[in-house]
């Protein structure tokens, strides 16, 4: 049996083409109509499917942001016909460059020099390039106050059009002080290049955090990348919106499920996994089933992490393994091989978030989600 064929047989993941929808038409309500909103569907779209997702959405949003080419390439195939922005290196290959060309896929220039070499590469007509400017984040991009005299410099290479200009918040909700220095230098930056003839493009900014927060981030675009799938950043700034927006909603997107494989009844005082971590207190029902860390299940989880069964929260015993995990299902009720596990989602009155597995593994719900393996078959729900 293939690998594909197994994981569709017994582990899925489900998204919510109404969750989805709501999700995008709650910020664009927010942000209006005049602004461009960017869809961030990189890494698999956050781990929830990316030709699945952009296929619910491409009607309600202006633009695709991707991390490679190889995710361009995927929402060219499925027929997807927005812009699309990479936001993360192009490899210097001419064939790609090309490509990127013909397929009005804009790429990240973050340097002159990376300009430059683009340039070289361009065969007929003009390469679409958004330039990255570094705020303050100091990963890539040019220098707020370079950001006149280069893109002066990019223009005069003649073959990249520049279509944008964006740069990306470090702390939106946690440093505010810090915040404002970027806004206020990626709004001089903004106010130098329009003076300089920069004014038709865009000029982006905001990410899911700051589009709930900081109005003044919002300039022409916004980039909505976790809120899109319904997941908060944190929890703090929920509970802030919550406050001050009553009628503002994220509906989660992403159900993930699996069915269990076997149930064994284990004696009191036995060890339980890999290593001898766990010991059970009691006569004792276990259900195996079929996600390890190799799924996405994160190996945090073992001794803390919860599924659910049955509407009943279970709790996993002894380290995840690479392909399988060991749930306690003795206060579940009558469990039996091939009942359904939901790992995130609801079941009955109870729920299990991203968020709350984060909690569980000591890690972030953007991982939780972006690390489900792609190999696991996405089906498009409601």
């Amino acid at each position: 049996m293939k690998l594909e064929t197994f994981y569709m047989s017994h582990t899925w993941v489900e998204i919510s083409a109404s969750a989805l929808k709501h999700n995008v038409a709650s910020i664009r309500d927010l942000i209006g109509e005049e602004r461009k909103l960017i869809a961030v569907v990189k890494a698999n779209a956050y781990g929830h499917g990316l030709a699945q997702v952009a296929e619910v959405i491409e009607e309600a949003v202006d633009y695709f942001s991707v991390a490679t080419v190889d995710e361009a390439q995927t929402l060219r195939r499925h027929g997807i016909k927005e812009p699309i922005l990479v936001l993360a290196y192009v490899p210097e290959e001419p064939g790609m460059i090309n490509w990127c060309r013909e397929e009005r896929v804009e790429v990240t220039v973050s340097s002159l020099g990376q300009a430059e070499r683009l340039a070289r590469l361009v065969k007929d007509g003009e390469l679409r390039v958004q330039v990255k400017i570094d705020t303050g984040l100091g990963r890539l991009g040019i220098p707020a106050a370079e950001a006149v005299a280069i893109a002066h410099q990019i223009a005069k290479l003649g073959s990249l059009h520049i279509k944008g200009f964006f740069s990306h918040l470090a702390d939106p909700f946690g440093n505010i002080t810090y915040t404002k220095k970027q806004l206020e230098e990626f709004s001089l930056a903004r106010g130098e290049l329009e003076r300089a003839g920069f004014d038709s493009q865009l000029y982006h900014l905001a990410k899911t955090t700051a589009i709930l927060s900081l109005p003044d981030s919002w300039h022409n675009a916004v980039r909505l990348g976790i809120g899109l799938y319904g997941i908060w950043p944190a929890s703090e700034l929920e509970h802030f919106v919550k406050k001050e927006k009553p009628d503002f909603s994220l509906q989660p997107v992403l159900s993930w499920k699996t069915q269990v494989l076997q149930v064994k009844d284990y004696p009191a005082n036995s060890f339980v996994s890999y290593g001898c971590t766990y010991q059970t207190r009691r006569q004792t029902r276990l259900a195996i089933i079929p996600v390890g860390y190799y799924e996405g299940f994160d190996r945090g989880l073992s001794n803390r992490g919860q599924v659910l069964i049955n509407g009943t929260r279970c709790p996993v015993r002894g380290l995840v393994c690479m392909n399988m995990t060991i749930v306690d299902i003795t206060d579940a009720g009558r469990v039996f091989e091939g009942d359904e596990v939901v790992l995130i989602g609801q079941q009955g009155d109870e729920a299990i978030t991203a968020h709350d597995l984060a909690e569980m593994a000591h890690t972030i719900n953007y991982e939780i989600v972006s690390r489900i393996n792609p190999l696991i078959e996405r089906k498009v729900v409601d």
